[in-house]
């Protein structure tokens, strides 16, 4: 064979190789993440009662001193351009979880929620941070007072929030009336770019703070940042990474609010919100299979598996291990997505399915 000819089938061969080695690597990649690997968990035993008449409850917040438990919903199988009338925030009684839930005045006519927030000023006062994904694609925090007449709860109007920083906002953590902290779980709006993150796991995204003013880019490079959680005393933030399939934690400068990494704590599931027990664990909802997710998402018949982790943080507030607290095959909820326990009872949300989930820890 010609010499050149043979430099240059070797050239082709190994570039044919390299090639053949990137898409396997990048394959094995996308499917761990997704949790091709994953062994599914058969129904862990608890007594659990469906609240069903709302759809899509992807986040809540328990107000306890208030017996209400706040329901962030959206029916995220409504075409973009139609979106569903219902969407909305719903309240429940915590005390009588039987009665029908009940939706909210006060939030804006075009409001289509993900991400809430419930913040407790020193006297009592409240305000509640939602995510709104605006029928036209435009992305907000929406800012409200939460009141009570009667023990019913009321929301008035305080403040919308948009900037150009917020591109695909997710999960939403207040410390202040008008200061937050939000996560961007994709920071592109292009075909590539999407395609990079979500199928080459490209680390893009970010957490960003909102400071009263302006939005700043708080943490990037995170590969879909889903939930945050900002400690009661505001000393540490922590965050789930889904296409990391981790939870990170950061303590917290006061004044500036900027943040440094302390620890990360893996997880057999792609997690997402995360709220706090009464001990000071943290509690993370986590779906297990992204392509049964996917399949959910396409058929509301075929629910996909959850899980709900109960992580243990040090004296210093670095996350350190885990309990898994519930596991279900998706037949009792598909798609856990948010979690919180209160006093023996957890509840718990999700994204896809029509209902919240009640279960008795004991």
């Amino acid at each position: 064979m010609n010499p050149v000819r043979q430099a240059l089938a070797k050239s082709v061969a190994t570039l044919l190789a390299v090639a053949i080695a990137v898409v396997i690597f990048f394959s094995l990649r996308w499917f761990s993440m997704a949790g091709a690997f994953t062994m599914a968990n058969a129904p862990a035993p608890a007594q659990c009662r469906a609240i069903r008449g709302i759809q899509g409850p992807e986040d809540f917040e328990v107000d306890a001193a208030h017996d209400t438990i706040i329901v962030s919903s959206t029916n995220r199988r409504a075409p973009k351009d139609h979106p569903d009338p219902r969407d909305g925030l719903y309240a429940l009684k915590l005390s009588d979880t039987r009665a029908a839930p009940v939706k909210l005045d006060g939030a804006p006519k075009d409001f289509h929620p993900h991400g809430i927030s419930l913040y407790r000023g020193d006297k009592g006062e409240e305000t509640l941070l939602a995510i709104n994904h605006r029928r036209d694609g435009g992305q907000a925090v929406e800012i409200f007072n939460l009141t009570y007449d009667d023990g019913t709860p009321k929301l008035s109007p305080r403040s919308s929030i948009a900037g150009g920083l917020l591109i695909s906002p997710n999960g939403v953590a207040a410390i202040a009336p008008d200061r937050f902290y939000v996560t961007n779980d994709h920071a592109t709006k292009n075909a590539p770019g999407r395609f990079a993150e979500d199928y080459l796991l490209w680390p893009h995204a970010n957490l960003l703070y909102f400071n009263g003013t302006s939005f700043r880019i708080s943490v990037q490079q995170m590969a879909f940042p889903n939930g945050v959680f900002v400690t009661p005393d505001q000393s540490h933030v922590y965050v789930t990474l889904s296409n990391e399939r981790r939870l990170i934690g950061f303590s917290r400068e006061p004044f500036f609010g900027s943040l440094t990494e302390i620890g990360s704590l893996s997880f057999p599931a792609r997690p997402a919100n995360i709220s706090q027990d009464a001990k000071g664990d943290l509690i993370v909802a986590g779906r297990p299979n992204l392509m049964r997710d996917n399949q959910f998402r396409a058929d509301p018949t075929k629910p996909s598996p959850s899980k709900i982790f109960r992580v243990h943080l040090d004296k210093s507030g670095v996350p350190q291990s885990y309990d898994t607290i519930f596991a279900d095959d998706g037949s009792r909820i598909g798609g856990a997505s948010a979690a919180a326990v209160t006093g023996d009872t957890l509840l718990i949300g999700s994204t896809l399915d029509n209902k919240l989930l009640e279960c008795s820890l004991h």
